[in-house]
């Protein structure tokens, strides 16, 4: 027989796949997904299910090491962070924010990659560990715990359009969307998109 990706379980690779996909790309959480089997009669508990995340995720690090890799080694990375919730963390109650910090490449004729780190807490550690040894342009927003790695020789830092426009629709809504700065910077911006959407390819 083929080598199982999970020896000793019954976890088929399509499976697998439809869990992970589920939970983090869909964002069922294990629960519901358990719900959903049983409605099939299908018996697969949530900490099993949880068990093969784990295990899958440590199966998939090699894959994971050389993609990162790769994303380091080009010139231009995006990232980001967000909050989430981790309901059973040691040392934290369950209501605290802990972040997930995403890196992405994109663009035209080049591989997209995108990784996904979590960290429990939203300081500038993360990024000074996420983009050691990177060479480029970071695309960012303005929070400070980009600063430090910025500083770094070789790290030329891109502002974000779409948060620099968040704070003029801001102004202009608290302005009871009337003409006036905000309003022009808004079409302004809206230009820049067209042109975007013209040259993208």
């Amino acid at each position: 027989l083929p080598e199982k990706i999970l020896p000793k379980s019954n976890a088929t690779p399509g499976l697998l796949a439809h869990i992970a996909v589920s939970k983090y790309v869909d964002a069922l959480p294990l629960y519901r997904l358990e719900q959903i089997f049983k409605r099939d009669n299908i018996d697969i508990p949530r900490n099993t299910m949880a068990s093969w995340m784990i295990a899958l995720a440590e199966k998939l690090t090699s894959i994971y090491n050389l993609m990162e890799e790769d994303l380091l080694d080009s010139d231009y990375v995006c990232c980001d962070e967000t909050v989430v919730q981790v309901l059973k963390e040691p040392g934290k109650p369950a209501q605290s924010k802990s972040y997930m910090w995403v890196r992405a490449r994109h663009g035209p004729g080049i591989n997209p990659i995108v990784l996904f780190d979590y960290d429990p807490t939203r300081s500038g550690t993360a990024p000074n560990r996420l983009l050691k040894g990177f060479k480029g342009y970071l695309q960012a927003d303005w929070y400070a715990g980009y600063d430090e790695v910025c500083k770094g020789e070789g790290i030329i830092r891109l502002g974000c359009m779409a948060h620099a426009r968040r704070n003029f629709f801001d102004s202009y809504k608290a302005g009871g969307k009337k003409e006036g700065p905000a309003h022009e910077m808004l079409l302004i911006i809206k230009g820049l998109y067209q042109v975007e959407e013209k040259i993208r390819d």
